[in-house]
């Protein structure tokens, strides 16, 4: 990783996380409290260590987004790095958030994005060094998932060229899932994105068929999407299990 020219980052958090049930209604997904933290804080301290000069980061919000900026405004304070909240008044997807800052995102540096409502173990520097030695637009971020038919799934060749991805696909091909930490070399949205699209898995990333890389992860990745999901990282969490 080349500490001359970090990537920016954009973390997504503006989901409504209506699939949480009662959690979510009063405070955002992105800051659903886990091991006695807010879940985004695994990521404040994440890129605290990725960094090695100070980083632009990103993050949108829609749903109680005063939460959202009040925590990102005590990041913002307490790191080298800048952190700033884009507010969303209506939700844009994915893909539309990307477009919405095809501007900042394609000002010659690499972008790294991250879905903000894992709880993952990622090894980020060993994934960006990969990516910046890589040569290809676009790293993805892969695990190996218990339900590839809820994930969107990604097939490779013997070189980690992905050969097909897939979001939530009737018959997966592999049990190689989409972690959400994905790496974007400079200028690359400015060929990927559409007018049209709206979600980053369906819309953008199999376009990258042929020309993006996968990346193996280890340790552990969870996505907390569902009331049964939450309940069993807390779980891990205060069994010790995971960290």
């Amino acid at each position: 990783m080349s500490a001359a020219a970090p990537p920016r980052f954009l973390l997504l958090a503006a989901g409504l996380g209506e699939r949480l049930g009662p959690a979510t209604r009063t405070c955002p997904k992105a800051l659903t409290p886990i091991g006695g933290a807010p879940l985004l804080d695994r990521w404040f301290h994440a890129l605290e260590a990725f960094a090695t000069a100070p980083l632009d980061v990103l993050v949108n919000a829609h749903h109680l987004p005063c939460q959202i900026a009040a925590r990102v405004a005590l990041y913002d304070r307490r790191s080298r790095s800048r952190w700033a909240v884009s507010y969303e008044p209506n939700l844009l997807g994915t893909a539309g958030t990307l477009r919405r800052h095809a501007h900042w995102l394609n000002s010659g540096t690499d972008t790294v994005v991250i879905y903000a409502d894992n709880y993952s173990s990622i090894d980020l520097r060993g994934f960006y060094a990969d990516h910046a030695a890589s040569g290809t637009p676009a790293t993805l971020a892969l695990f190996r998932c218990e339900r590839p038919e809820a994930c969107g799934i990604a097939a490779l060749d013997e070189d980690g060229l992905l050969t097909a991805f897939t979001e939530k696909p009737a018959a997966p091909v592999s049990n190689l899932a989409n972690a959400g930490v994905l790496a974007f070399r400079a200028g690359a949205f400015g060929r990927l994105l559409r007018e049209t699209d709206r979600d980053l898995s369906r819309d953008v990333l199999p376009r990258l068929v042929g020309e993006a890389v996968g990346w193996h992860m280890d340790g552990f990745h969870y996505d907390i999407g569902t009331e049964d999901s939450l309940a069993g990282v807390r779980q891990r969490v205060a069994a010790g299990e995971i960290a």
